[in-house]
């Protein structure tokens, strides 16, 4: 079953377009669409930049795109607070992590340090390099010391999304809790939040609309 998420994305995503931990997936918002990831990509209008700093001006973009990567981020309220100061709306989809590993975020690195050695890798860019989806793209990738890549650190709920957003300086125009599908024997969930300044009156496109 094809994955809404990315359906979400483009369907809010308007004007000149950011997209915020692009990974192997640049998602396809056009031609123009800046891609950011703290990795190094060969794709066209890349920026490497720590999403939690980003080297923007304010308002430089109609939309910054955070694709599932505030539950992997130590600080979501940052990096949820840099989208928003860098673009006049936020598109964000977020995934519903349901699985508690570790105690802590030393802990899941050496988790996922044990997983690739298990899979039969030494370095996370081996098994990146692995992937068609990956290999052809991937330049070079940050050690899981500086940046972790494999675990999702932030097991949210909905309130957790409400209070991220509004401790971010954001208001939501659009909240929206849709089935992802099974995993594990587990119905899972996604959010796709679209969100702006608070205060700021931002115009909606006829597509703006949760079907």
């Amino acid at each position: 079953m094809k994955s809404p998420r990315l359906e979400y994305q483009k369907m809010f995503a308007k004007g000149r377009v950011v997209n915020i931990g692009c990974g192997d997936n640049p998602a396809g918002f056009g031609p123009d669409t800046v891609q950011v990831d703290y990795d190094l990509y060969n794709y066209p209008n890349f920026v490497q930049a720590d999403a939690h700093n980003l080297p923007f001006k304010d308002d430089e973009f109609d939309t910054a795109v955070l694709g599932d990567i505030l539950e992997h981020s130590p600080d979501p309220v940052k990096m949820l607070s840099e989208a928003g100061r860098v673009a006049k709306k936020v598109v964000a989809t977020i995934f519903e992590e349901w699985r508690h590993v570790g105690k802590s975020t030393e802990e899941r690195i050496e988790i996922a340090k044990e997983e690739l050695r298990e899979m039969g890798f030494n370095t996370l860019g081996e098994y990146y390099r692995s992937l068609p989806a990956f290999k052809d793209n991937i330049v070079s990738v940050k050690d899981d010391s500086e940046i972790p890549h494999h675990y999702h650190i932030q097991n949210f709920t909905d309130g957790d999304i409400f209070d991220m957003v509004k401790k971010a300086g954001l208001e939501f125009e659009i909240y929206h809790k849709f089935r992802e599908g099974v995993h594990e024997g587990k119905q899972w969930y996604n959010w796709v939040v679209v969100a702006k300044k608070a205060g700021v009156d931002v115009p909606r496109g006829t597509q703006d609309i949760i079907p």
